[in-house]
């Protein structure tokens, strides 16, 4: 292609990009000079420069896309999505936009991170899956890297309830996916774990499952426990059960359970299944647990003492016919 002709086929630049993003070799392959396409980056040029030689041919805000693909050309051709992205990728949603998008290159590489692109070098590669083109981590590998590099313990539990509420991963999964990888950064991740193997399956669970095995005394507790009448009739999934004392801990929160007339009925319903069976409901409110964490305390061992005085529940904690 002689000299300047490359601007004549623009289209034939954009067929070689990725959604419009593409490395600076590659447009010198094509005969766009290196310092041509360095300078059309400039202030008020048309293309915009997303990274170390890596270009959109266009001057617009880039998209997410964009951004991840830039993410990926700057790591190399080995460079895999991790984090936020590659859980978003395969449907889960928690968590926001990252601010930095994560990849994952083997360790032999030298690739530093740059601007929105954080590169991390690992002897462990994962399994990848590809997802809308791109290739990304598997989902245990991708949450437990992002929240390798948070502190706070409500937003690790909402990103690692997530794919377990929905189904779409075991607890025991993420554990061994944990085991697998380095012990850098994984002490809260673990205490995350160690509540969802009792059953824990969403942050305000988390919340009320700390609360609970704070107080010292307080018997086992298990989260998520599906109830049955002793004909096998599902009575409902408790959020929290103490079996030994057929006492059940509801969380109950304003949108959830009382929004509407509807939501109010249908709490009262299940509150009633629970007492018919003979098991003690002690109710609580994420509100509550905040503002009056002794008076919660104090309730929690009255009911625990009521529930010891009162007859066995007449239920099973397993459907009756798989017992």
């Amino acid at each position: 292609m002689r000299r300047g002709a490359w601007a004549e086929d623009m289209a034939r630049l954009r067929a070689a990009s990725w959604d419009l993003v593409i490395r600076v070799p590659e447009l010198v392959r094509l005969g766009v000079p290196e310092r041509t396409a360095y300078r059309r980056t400039q202030a008020d040029g048309p293309w915009t420069l997303l990274g170390p030689a890596v270009i959109l041919l266009g001057n617009g805000e880039p998209s997410l896309r964009q951004r991840q693909i830039a993410a990926l050309l700057h790591a190399g051709p080995h460079a895999v999505l991790t984090g936020l992205d590659a859980a978003h990728l395969q449907g889960l949603h928690r968590g926001g936009e990252p601010e930095k998008h994560h990849v994952l290159i083997p360790i032999r590489q030298k690739i530093q991170s740059v601007g929105f692109v954080l590169v991390e070098r690992t002897k462990r590669m994962p399994e990848i899956r590809v997802r809308d083109g791109l290739p990304v981590a598997v989902i245990p590998r991708a949450v437990l890297d992002h929240v390798r590099r948070l502190k706070d313990l409500e937003q690790i539990a909402a990103i690692l309830t997530e794919p377990v509420q929905r189904r779409m991963v075991l607890g025991e999964t993420l554990i061994e996916e944990l085991d697998a990888g380095t012990r850098r950064g994984t002490a809260a991740a673990r205490r995350v774990l160690g509540a969802i193997a009792e059953g824990v399956e969403s942050p305000k669970e988390f919340v009320f499952h700390q609360f609970w095995t704070s107080i010292p005394g307080l018997p086992a507790v298990r989260g998520n426990v599906p109830v049955y009448d002793l004909e096998g009739r599902m009575v409902g999934i408790a959020d929290f059960l103490v079996d030994e004392y057929g006492f059940v801990w509801e969380c109950d929160s304003v949108t959830e359970h009382f929004a509407t007339p509807d939501q109010v009925q249908r709490t009262a319903e299940r509150a009633r299944r629970f007492r018919e069976v003979g098991l003690f409901l002690l109710s609580t409110r994420p509100g509550q647990l905040r503002d009056d964490p002794r008076g919660v305390e104090t309730d929690i061992r009255q009911g625990l003492e009521i529930a010891a005085s009162m007859p066995p529940p007449r239920v099973s904690y397993r459907h009756p016919r798989a017992a």
